[in-house]
């Protein structure tokens, strides 16, 4: 059985993520009125900086704020960033969240090709799904289900994958209900994730963890996969990858 991540694994997102980012604390309708290739150009760069230095780290929406914050431009460690990350009052965050979740949803809603045109599948990746097609393979994902089914169906993947596990904070449990859905161990799925996090809690469950190199990590997650001797996959090993 297979299972993967959807950001980071199956598809980039970088910028659609950054732009929702940004626009937390707008009105989503205010937003969706304008092109999404002027909202883009709008970004300021010392934002986008911070949210590529906070996606490496970030595994939940909610993660990402902390690239809103100045003092992101001094993260130098996993330190840094969890000691931003809980600075922020937690009624904010939860604020931001439901506004990055509205200013989605409108974007999707009004300008659905030019919000799934920012959504790229990684190169091999549709072949391996599409090879596992009718063999139960599943998602599981911070991202909210119906975007992932959306952005499936944008790119002919939709009839490849028999569903959806969203907006996910705990992997590791919805790892081992997949499983136990189908009446399976947790020994027979075979996971792929880049968040070193998540690729950790679901490898203690027994499953087949693979840390996906191709995504978003920080140098303290090297270290990590290192010390804790993290099997890693590479987008080539996709084209024989078998689970």
């Amino acid at each position: 059985m297979l299972i993967l991540d959807f950001d980071g694994v199956i598809a980039d997102a970088f910028t659609e993520c950054a732009l929702v980012t940004y626009y937390a604390d707008h009105d989503p309708d205010t937003v969706a009125d304008k092109p999404i290739d002027e909202l883009v150009a709008a970004l300021p760069a010392g934002f986008l900086a911070r949210f590529r230095t906070v996606r490496g780290y970030a595994r939940l929406l909610g993660d990402f704020m902390a690239a809103r914050e100045t003092a992101a431009e001094s993260i130098r460690g996993v330190e840094d960033y969890d000691r931003l990350l809980t600075g922020i009052p937690p009624t904010k965050s939860a604020g931001l969240v439901r506004g990055a979740t509205a200013v989605r949803s409108a974007l999707r809603a009004r300008q659905k090709d030019a919000w799934l045109d920012m959504h790229t599948v990684y190169p091999g990746v549709d072949r391996l799904l599409r090879r596992h097609q009718g063999r139960g393979t599943s998602i599981v994902t911070a991202k909210d289900a119906a975007s992932v089914w959306e952005i499936l169906a944008h790119h002919q993947l939709e009839n490849t994958v028999v569903q959806v596990v969203g907006e996910c904070s705990d992997k590791r449990a919805a790892v081992r209900e997949i499983a136990l859905s189908d009446g399976l161990p947790s020994s027979a799925v075979t996971f792929i994730d880049d968040h070193i996090t998540n690729a950790l809690a679901v490898r203690d469950t027994g499953a087949t963890s693979l840390w996906a190199w191709w995504g978003y990590h920080t140098p303290d997650h090297v270290e990590q996969a290192i010390s804790r001797r993290q099997r890693r996959v590479y987008l080539p090993e996709l084209t024989t990858l078998t689970a």
